[in-house]
């Protein structure tokens, strides 16, 4: 008999269909050594674009778990220097969150030409 501990639901496995699941810490560490984690990944001037899965319910209340993130970095300044982050419940969601996070770094382009 398998026993379920308390940390069951903090770790999730991405199924192929993007759906996911809650699972053991085992084999949610297991699925970042096969599977592509990137749900989006693009660079757009001095900012590079990353969505990717977490894996881990970064909602630390009650509700739907928050397994999804989309940060910006500005590379110009400093490769690790994040200056935007949302968070997702679903792959679709996330998806939709990595095209606004790109129209957003265009946005700061057009309104400062003149630093980039």
């Amino acid at each position: 008999m398998n026993v379920i501990n308390d940390d069951y639901y903090y770790y999730y496995h991405l199924n192929e269909d993007h759906t996911y699941q809650p699972c053991d810490a085992l084999t949610w560490v297991k699925q970042f050594q096969n599977e592509n984690i990137h749900v989006g990944d693009d660079i757009i001037n001095d900012f590079r674009v990353s969505t990717v899965w977490l894996g881990t319910n970064h909602n630390h209340s009650l509700g739907a778990p928050i397994l999804f993130e989309t940060m910006v970095f500005n590379t110009r300044i400093n490769k690790y220097s994040d200056e935007y982050c949302r968070r997702y419940t679903t792959w679709d969601e996330a998806l939709e969150g990595h095209q606004k996070a790109i129209q957003w770094v265009k946005d700061i382009g057009k309104d400062n030409e003149s630093t980039y």
